[in-house]
């Protein structure tokens, strides 16, 4: 075997296990010992609740979290169908409004790159856009109350703790 070849896969075994991070990963499988499918999720940016991750390291550690399981994962199937329906719902609802919403920011951003442009009519527009997503966002927030009351009190522990945690209606 060649000696440059020989040396240089030395030096790697040397540096991939003198590296705890690489070590870790490669031979203890991934995050507790759960094997590939956690690795994977975690190599992919990803915690275990499908969220992405935010520091570097094991989990996140938030207050009040370890207390409850997770809502959705305690739901009966009659509570399981009434939130399917409820989903269904607030697809057809917002799938109008959301192309509608598209449509409009599509128009404002013509009308806003044209040399002459009509500021009231991009300030109409953009009065027009607002109500449109004014709707999205009452819909949503019915949508959440509606789910908060399908729930038991135990289940909204972890529900109304998502709430909180929300940056805004999607």
């Amino acid at each position: 075997m060649n000696h440059k070849l020989l040396g240089s896969l030395l030096l790697t075994s040397v540096f991939v296990l003198a590296n705890p991070a690489l070590a870790s990963e490669e031979h203890k499988g991934g995050h507790h010992g759960m094997g590939d499918a956690k690795g994977q999720h975690e190599k992919m940016g990803k915690d275990h609740h499908g969220e992405g991750k935010h520091k570097k390291g094991g989990h996140q550690h938030k207050k009040g979290h370890h207390f409850s399981p997770h809502w959705a994962k305690t739901l009966s199937d009659e509570q399981r169908v009434a939130v399917d329906k409820m989903h269904l719902k607030l697809g057809t609802q917002h799938a109008v409004l959301k192309a509608k919403a598209a449509l409009l920011q599509k128009e404002l951003n013509v009308m806003t790159a044209k040399d002459s442009a009509d500021q009231k009519a991009i300030h109409a527009k953009i009065d027009e856009l607002m109500v449109v997503k004014a709707a999205i966002m009452k819909h949503r927030y019915d949508h959440l109350t509606e789910m908060r009351n399908a729930l038991t009190e135990q289940q909204r522990i972890s529900y109304d703790m998502s709430i909180l945690k929300r940056e805004g209606a999607k």
